[in-house]
């Protein structure tokens, strides 16, 4: 017997805009506020189907309800053989209909795309999206379901223009410490600097994370290039112009989460790394 004719359970448009409005405004009393970040794919692997290089520039103020009522979900933090590893889950739910007026052109959330939580500080990525949420109800669905994991850092670049966003790259990519010699002018933080006979063909260049004007000491990410020695190294926004003397250091930032300092130190009193071949009979 099918459903009774008199009773509109799919298609009442006013009920389902109520059900819509209690939804948002629920979210907006228990939620939290959180960042989108898109992801723009600047290198993609059409080969592997995999970005070799990803840049995260658009992030945008949003809230959400976060459905993890009791913590993070996952496998949390382990120690695993490679150390340890945080794998905490995050469960959130946008409404679509403020998704659509804070995105307009960006149709839905996407798989890769980032999300920032102020509370905690911590970066988040979306690994599964749900659109069926509620499952119908009244003939209509009102949320997206985010299913996310905590973002390990590969070497993106992040320039969304939040401080508290854009920190992750200058606190984990790997950098170099430049030792200036004689030379005018003050390097400014964030400025790109470069070598060559002007910034468009330039050989090298390199964003500024700090420089110390008493030890001469010019610490720079986002390298290209290779900076050479006694080649004037010029700030595009300062115009400060140093000689590079003779020093230019590497400087990873140590992770807190892995065990490769300690392998290493083991690793040294088994086998003497300092000749030629180690691993040959005769050495």
């Amino acid at each position: 017997m099918p459903v009774n004719p008199y009773f509109n359970q799919t298609s009442y448009t006013q009920e389902q805009n109520l059900v819509d409005t209690l939804l948002q405004e629920s979210i907006q009393i228990h939620g939290q506020n959180f960042y989108y970040i898109k992801k723009t794919k600047v290198d993609e692997d059409t080969i592997f189907n995999e970005d070799t290089l990803s840049r995260y520039e658009d992030a945008t103020l949003i809230e959400m309800y976060i459905e993890d009522a009791e913590g993070f979900g996952g496998e949390g933090d382990f120690l695993s053989k490679f150390g340890l590893e945080v794998r905490d889950q995050l469960n959130v739910l946008v409404s679509k209909t403020r998704w659509e007026e804070e995105h307009p052109t960006y149709l839905t959330p996407k798989e890769g795309d980032l999300l920032y939580w102020p509370l905690v500080d911590k970066i988040f990525e979306i690994q599964f999206i749900e659109d069926e949420v509620n499952f119908y109800q009244l003939g209509k669905t009102y949320a997206y379901r985010l299913q996310t994991e905590t973002f390990e850092y590969s070497h993106e670049d992040f320039d969304t223009g939040i401080t508290e966003i854009d920190d992750v790259e200058a606190e984990r990519q790997y950098s170099v410490d430049l030792t200036m010699g004689t030379g005018t002018g003050e390097f400014q933080v964030g400025e790109i600097v470069y070598q060559g006979a002007s910034f468009e063909t330039a050989v090298a260049s390199g964003a500024v994370l700090s420089w110390n004007n008493g030890t001469k000491v010019l610490r720079l990410n986002n390298l290209t290039g290779s900076f050479n020695q006694n080649t004037n190294t010029i700030g595009v926004t300062s115009g400060a112009n140093y000689l590079l003397g003779a020093t230019q250091q590497y400087v990873y930032v140590e992770d807190k989460t892995v065990d490769n300092n300690e392998f290493r130190a083991d690793g040294d009193e088994v086998v003497d790394f300092s000749v030629t071949n180690p691993f040959s009979e005769g050495y």
